[in-house]
């Protein structure tokens, strides 16, 4: 009876492990499907930086061809007029002009600038794996 009893305690422990090893790899492969969602929703937010940086960029290059024109048309207008007026009233636009191409290209630059690596996922899912492997030894 005795020798029963350890064979049943036995057995019992061994099917409490196969199924505590399996909750624990159905949680993980959960676990890792969330991160992947997490990781596609932080790369997505990324890529959408990225894309308004290169927009922010696009009015830079527009505003610095239109400054550039407005130059080329107040040395004209400066050559050709024999007053002050015209020739200063463009010298103004274009460097107004000029102030809003530089204001845009920082502001661009610094979008440009960030990495598009989901670093936040990266760090969790390496928290994750380690608290997972914490579990099982």
């Amino acid at each position: 009876m005795g020798q029963n009893r350890a064979i049943m305690g036995e057995h019992l422990k061994n099917s409490a492990l196969p199924r505590a090893l399996s909750e624990v790899i159905g949680d993980m492969a959960e676990l890792l499907q969330k991160e992947i969602k997490l990781t596609r929703t932080e790369v997505s937010e990324k890529i959408s930086e990225k894309i308004r940086a290169g927009v922010w960029l696009s009015v830079t290059a527009g505003a610095g061809l239109i400054a550039v024109l407005m130059l080329v048309e107040a040395l004209v207008f400066g050559i050709a007029a024999s007053g002050l007026a015209l020739h200063w009233s463009c010298l103004i636009v274009a460097a107004v002009m000029a102030v809003i191409a530089t204001a845009a290209f920082f502001i661009g630059k610094a979008d440009a600038g960030q990495s598009v690596t989901p670093t936040r996922s990266i760090h969790q899912m390496k928290q994750d794996f380690s608290t997972v492997k914490e579990q099982l030894t």
